[in-house]
């Protein structure tokens, strides 16, 4: 029985490597033409093929290096000599006990070449596994069986599972609480006569301990206790990786660090509580956005926003923006205070002051709204609150003044890979916020509206994803003419019905002003490639309209828009340039419309 040491420098093959030469192809002594024709013919490996030849040769300095740094005679000799350990180790780590390595160089052909004959023998396989506890295991532990870390017996003896085998069962004893355990020397015997293995592996597990006091260090502006609060655990949870890997990513995504260690103290008290520590380093917590667009169906416009993520030393979010073009102006204040009462839920806080001027209406408003919002799992939040908005709204010469106070309630599920530009997972979100008219009796209704969006890729060469999207809306308890117009439902424009122009695919009145409706429906779906890692193009098909019954009834049709565009896909998100054309175009519609903007279409 000999010790073994793993050789783990490589990943490790599918099972079911020949043991045993294989036929090869002896190339023309004549130089071949290409790279690696050349590099073949310079160093030979004989007796291997497939994956297993492919690693010797990653493990070759003489392979490597027969192009780059070519050598003859007695160098040429030392340096295929020094390969001689590192190809037996690699052998070794798939499981070649017995293989074999003779040596040959032909000094007489140009180049002089190294030939590597190798006789890989049997594959080992494991046979026994064992966990050993240094003392004894504690009755709280668990050992896992070592099959269960995939140390099988029969499967081949290779290191990187044995190596895997010993990441897995830290990681399971750590899970149970015990976050002191270390791994002790571990011992893998072979048998040659049986051509197996055993692995014993050995643990000190340490006692199990659990969450004491929690101490901040590295933080200037935030404060502690932001961080503290952010801590998924309590005061005398068992400690484990799933709760400090939660605690590192919920400080990582506040914004507010660049760095983020957790340290474990190594004594725990009377109770089994260990001391922790959490050092941080922080990033700048303000910035100044600034972004421009071009539709032809808008304008220019363009949009410049200050935010503070550390408004008041906690967390606190705070943010002005002011939004400007052709159909209006927009100032906006939002706040945020995270883990307000408890953790994971945030008071929300808005302000709003807005000019619009559209084809539909001309409105002045200015509102305000404060809510409670609770993170729900990862990716998926929900919201209550409560709105107040003042307007006075003008359509087709008729003004009206609203004191609408309504009760938002929203949901959002988020499953996509990016923000900006995602190629999985899917987007789901619903509201449903009921108004009162607080200026004139008797004015209820109750507004519902629900989108998804789907991304899928579709290949990886070709770069391919299909997106989709689907959106609804439905508004009830008033008929569409008692509405204020600036809460009724449009379609068409860059983030609807491209091709269409902004709130123009539904009904139109006899000066082809767009209506507006109590409900929505828009389809939507597009192919997006790229070129190269910073170019790409996209192709679509939108559709969409707004009706005047409560349910999509298609008393109007699905007005259809069809085009094109190209993305550069920037540091700060993909920024597009689409041209949409509309199928079924009315005599009013124009024969194209033009978008420039930073982000996806949907």
């Amino acid at each position: 029985m000999l010790t073994w040491l793993a050789w783990s420098g490589v990943a490790a093959p599918a099972a079911g490597q020949a043991a045993g030469p294989a036929p090869t192809t002896e190339p023309s002594a004549d130089a071949p033409a290409d790279p690696a024709a050349e590099q073949e013919n310079r160093v030979r490996f004989r007796g291997v093929e497939g994956e297993l030849r492919t690693l010797l040769q990653q493990v070759s300095q003489t392979w490597r290096l027969a192009l780059t740094e070519p050598v003859g005679g007695s160098r040429l000799r030392r340096r295929a000599e020094d390969d001689r350990p590192a190809l037996l180790q690699a052998l070794q780590s798939r499981g070649y006990y017995d293989a074999m390595l003779a040596l040959a160089i032909d000094s007489q052909a140009t180049p002089e070449r190294v030939t590597f004959r190798i006789t890989p023998g049997p594959v080992y396989r494991f046979a026994q596994g064992r966990i050993e506890s240094q003392p004894a295991a504690p009755p709280a532990l668990r050992l896992p069986e070592p099959a269960a870390l995939g140390l099988v017996a029969g499967e081949p003896a290779q290191a990187r599972t044995v190596i895997d085998a010993e990441t897995a069962l830290l990681a399971r004893i750590k899970a149970q609480g015990f976050a002191l355990a270390v791994l002790g020397d571990r011992a893998t015997v072979i048998d040659r006569q049986q051509k197996t293995m055993d692995v014993t592996y050995r643990v000190r597990p340490g006692p199990r301990v659990r969450f004491g006091p929690v101490q901040v260090t590295g933080n200037r502006e935030v404060q502690a206790r932001y961080v503290q609060r952010r801590m998924p655990w309590q005061q005398g949870d068992l400690i484990t990786p799933e709760r400090l890997d939660e605690a590192r990513t919920t400080l990582f995504e506040s914004g507010l660090f660049s760095t983020v260690r957790i340290e474990l103290g190594q004594t725990p008290n009377a109770d089994g509580r260990l001391p922790v520590t959490v050092v941080v380093s922080e990033r700048k917590h303000r910035s100044i956005e600034v972004g421009v667009r071009y539709r032809s169906d808008e304008g220019p416009g363009g949009n410049i926003g200050w935010e503070h993520r550390n408004f008041l030393g906690g967390g606190e979010l705070a943010r002005f923006a002011l939004d400007a073009s052709p159909l209006g102006l927009k100032l906006t204040a939002d706040g945020r205070e995270p883990d307000f009462l408890k953790r994971g839920q945030a008071l929300v806080l808005g302000a709003r002051i807005a000019d619009e001027n559209t084809d539909a209406f001309s409105s002045n408003s200015i509102g305000g709204s404060i809510g409670l919002q609770r993170e729900l799992a990862k990716g998926m939040s929900a919201g209550l609150g409560v709105g107040y908005r003042v307007a006075e709204v003008e359509q087709n010469g008729d003004t009206e003044t609203f004191g609408l106070l309504s009760f938002p309630a929203d949901f959002a599920l988020d499953r996509s890979d990016d923000l900006l530009d995602p190629t999985r997972g899917g987007r789901f979100t619903v509201r449903n916020e009921p108004f009162v008219d607080t200026f004139n009796q008797g004015l209820y209704f109750d507004k519902v509206s629900l989108a998804y969006r789907h991304y899928l890729k579709v290949s990886d060469q070709p770069w391919l994803v299909l997106a989709g999207r689907t959106a609804l809306g439905s508004i009830f308890g008033a008929a569409r003419d008692d509405l204020p117009a600036d809460e009724r439902f449009y379609a068409g424009g860059g983030g609807s019905v491209r091709g269409f122009a902004f709130q123009q695919a539904g009904e139109l009145d006899a000066q082809d002003d767009p209506i507006g409706g109590r409900s929505l429906l828009e389809l939507s779906v597009e192919l997006r490639t790229r070129f190269t890692e910073t170019i790409g193009a996209a192709m679509f098909v939108d559709s969409g309209a707004a009706f005047e019954a409560t349910y999509p009834d298609f008393s109007e049709p699905l007005r259809v828009g069809v085009g094109g565009g190209l993305r550069y896909l920037s540091p700060i998100g993909p920024i597009r340039f689409d041209v949409g054309v509309p199928l079924n175009k009315r005599d009013s519609d124009d024969p194209f419309q033009i978008y420039i903007s930073l982000g996806q279409a949907f």
